[in-house]
């Protein structure tokens, strides 16, 4: 069985990164409605918090684990840290290490007027990485009812946070709509890995929604709160939309259904599983493509950046099936 530690930490995993996501959400708000801020803000604090609790849930699971034999986990310095939480605790540490690099780049350069700057980019990777780490430690719950919600918490949250991870073009294909496209491949594929179950492929695009619900409706509320408390006026011409919740993949919870569907047809006609995940993968990177190309976002070049987030869909979709196969040896023993 999984230790009672491993599983607590899950769950607080997951609250830091709730905490992580709806802070990002928050602070980007922020600077559309508000305009540039400084380094110590509620926003700021909020996100950082939130990488704060999975980096100390983390120490809290790894340093008990000298010498323990129970359960797989990855021998460091005399530690058997489980694979979830370290993975955890190196993203959390990048995050705020990446935190502090920001916060000599507003020290040496003032107020950032793009958002892609070296310790953004980072900090996006970072919080990708802790997203990732997040599904891992809910797959060695698998077996219970409530780990699987959390699996498929965790897998909302990571889709969420792909729709923010780069930014720019390369050869006219949005890096956003790419990085966005793969990482959805990705996570779905994996949670039908890990499940192998089209119900539970449903209830992560369900759990996308509540995701979507809280960063569509918190981060304008708590900005017009937050500047009314501290005396700073919104601009003139603020229009309290929530860009960010906006930027997420709108067509998710469709996708999720196509993947229910997938998952149902493969289990009953018997088809490789590799293969299905891989043809679900081209799909979800298709739809992706398509929903966007509506906000004018796939890049400069619709049909090349189809063709390639396509492909990057298949490759992401089959390496999800791989990587579902590693995470099913997170629990100590089959149930």
């Amino acid at each position: 069985m999984v230790p009672k530690r491993q599983v607590v930490g899950a769950w607080l995993l997951l609250t830091g990164f709730s905490s992580l996501w709806l802070g990002v959400a928050w602070d980007g708000q922020w600077h559309v409605d508000v305009g540039p801020d400084t380094f110590f803000t509620a926003p700021h604090l909020m996100f950082y918090f939130g990488s704060a609790l999975i980096g100390l849930t983390s120490l809290a699971v790894v340093l008990p684990s000298r010498g323990a034999a129970a359960g797989p986990g990855v021998r460091v310095l005399g530690f058997r840290a489980p694979a979830p939480f370290l993975v955890a605790g190196l993203g959390a540490a990048g995050h705020l290490l990446y935190g502090a690099i920001d916060l000599w780049w507003h020290t040496i350069y003032g107020f950032d007027i793009l958002e892609s700057t070296p310790s953004h980019l980072s900090l996006q990777l970072a919080m990708q990485v802790q997203a990732i780490a997040v599904i891992m430690a809910f797959a060695a719950l698998r077996h219970t009812t409530s780990g699987r919600w959390g699996l498929a918490a965790a897998g909302a949250f990571s889709v969420a946070a792909s729709s923010i991870m780069l930014d720019g073009d390369v050869f006219g294909v949005s890096l956003t709509v790419l990085g966005g496209g793969a990482v959805t491949a990705w996570t779905l594929c994996a949670i039908a890995g890990v499940t192998r179950s089209a119900w539970w492929v449903a209830a992560l695009g369900l759990l996308f929604v509540a995701v979507h619900a809280a960063t569509f409706f918190f981060p304008p509320l708590a900005t017009g709160l937050y500047s009314e408390g501290i005396g700073q006026p919104l601009r003139d011409n603020a229009l309290g939309v929530p860009l960010i919740a906006l930027a997420m993949p709108l067509v998710f919870p469709l996708i999720a259904v196509v993947g229910a569907v997938a998952v149902a047809f493969a289990r009953r006609r018997d088809v490789s599983p590799p293969l299905v995940m891989a043809a679900l993968g081209a799909v979800i990177g298709l739809l992706v493509v398509l929903s966007q190309y509506l906000f004018d976002e796939v890049g400069t070049s619709p049909l090349l950046a189809a063709l390639v987030i396509t492909a990057f869909g298949a490759i992401a979709g089959r390496f999800g099936w791989q990587s579902a196969a590693l995470m099913r040896r997170l629990t100590p023993r089959e149930a």
